[in-house]
């Protein structure tokens, strides 16, 4: 019964692992087209981009960001993890 559990919780963490990369891979997608949009706009106009555009980009980044640091740094930094996260010693 022990062992049910375990394997339920691990596949588990290999969805939400999943689930976190498949984020950060669309909002990656997300992030390379409005990129190429404003890059082809200033190509084509030669006028920089408005603001609001940038002002997007910055956004979506900062979220990714966000994302992947709280995916990735428990892993990396294992004392940075919330009291529930963290590994057994």
């Amino acid at each position: 019964m022990k062992d049910d559990a375990i394997l339920r919780r691990l596949q588990e963490l290999g969805e939400s692992e999943y689930r976190e990369l498949l984020e950060v891979y669309c909002g990656m997608g997300a992030l390379k087209s409005a990129i190429k949009e404003m890059h082809d706009g200033y190509l084509a106009d030669g006028a920089p981009p408005e603001f609001d555009r940038v002002e997007a980009i910055h956004i979506l980044v900062d979220e990714l960001y966000a994302g992947l640091e709280r995916f990735i740094r428990p892993e990396c930094d294992p004392d940075s993890a919330y009291e529930p996260i963290r590994l057994e010693k």
